[in-house]
């Protein structure tokens, strides 16, 4: 339980856990997933809600969908503090300059937003808000609580796939923590989110995630390789683009 707070803590806003240190962190990585359906969980809750008193409104039900899916996309934003949305728009930055060396981790680390960053994260959260609608209209919302599960697990997978980019960066200790047992937690977890799935879409679906979602940690890994290693900034584009590839394939 101490690990999953400790992972609900770093993940989101909800839970506050004093006295954070590299080891505990490390920790908590194996309560990741779990961490993200209770976030989903709780996005999906709040949407629910959403839809139900747009629909006693009177409102139309094309909109009463709209309506729930910003209410789950702002949800995602508000609890985690928009975390991992910088890392995409980072690697979308650092990977159009066409810069290599050096000069692509000085674009990664730079806190001004560029052009390719700004329509990485629009069109990023507009993807959400869609996505997320789109299920709350088919009556799938179950997935929208998988959805986040996925997203850290993939993450999760990717660090133990590729080496970390020197320094002190968050990015080396998550490296350095997946073990090949951690390695094995990630694939049950994924195991079990594709299971509960599969009651909800046919299997062609389910190939087709796991398909779209080995060429996207394929390409993030080579990526990574391509200019020495991975860094926080990828695990959290990592998170997001496989979330969003999970609600898009199984639309």
């Amino acid at each position: 339980m101490g690990r999953y707070l400790d992972a609900l803590s770093f993940l989101s806003r909800l839970v506050v856990r004093p006295g954070q240190t590299a080891a505990r962190f490390q920790d908590c990585l194996p309560a990741f997933a779990p961490a993200g359906a209770t976030l989903g969980l709780i996005w999906t809750a709040l949407a629910l809600a959403a839809w139900h008193f747009a629909a006693t409104a009177g409102v139309p039900s094309v909109f009463c969908s709209l309506v729930a899916g910003w209410i789950w996309t702002l949800a995602l934003l508000w609890t985690t503090r928009c975390l991992h949305w910088d890392g995409v728009a980072d690697l979308a930055d650092a990977c159009g300059s066409g810069a290599a060396g050096e000069r692509f981790w000085q674009i990664m680390r730079d806190s001004r937003l560029g052009a390719l960053g700004a329509l990485a994260v629009s069109m990023g959260l507009a993807g959400s808000l869609l996505l997320a609608a789109a299920h709350l209209a088919q009556d799938d919302w179950p997935l929208l609580i998988l959805a986040p599960a996925w997203g850290r697990a993939c993450s999760l997978l990717l660090a133990a796939s590729a080496p970390a980019q020197g320094g002190g960066s968050l990015g080396k200790l998550v490296c350095a923590a997946m073990t090949p047992q951690r390695v094995r937690q990630q694939l049950a977890w994924l195991g079990l989110a594709a299971a509960l799935a599969g009651m909800f879409v046919p299997v062609w679906q389910l190939l087709l995630l796991l398909a779209g979602q080995y060429l996207l940690h394929r390409r993030l890994c080579r990526t990574a390789l391509c200019h020495g290693g991975l860094s926080g900034d990828f695990l959290g584009a990592s998170i997001e683009t496989a979330q969003l590839w999970f609600l898009l394939a199984l639309l």
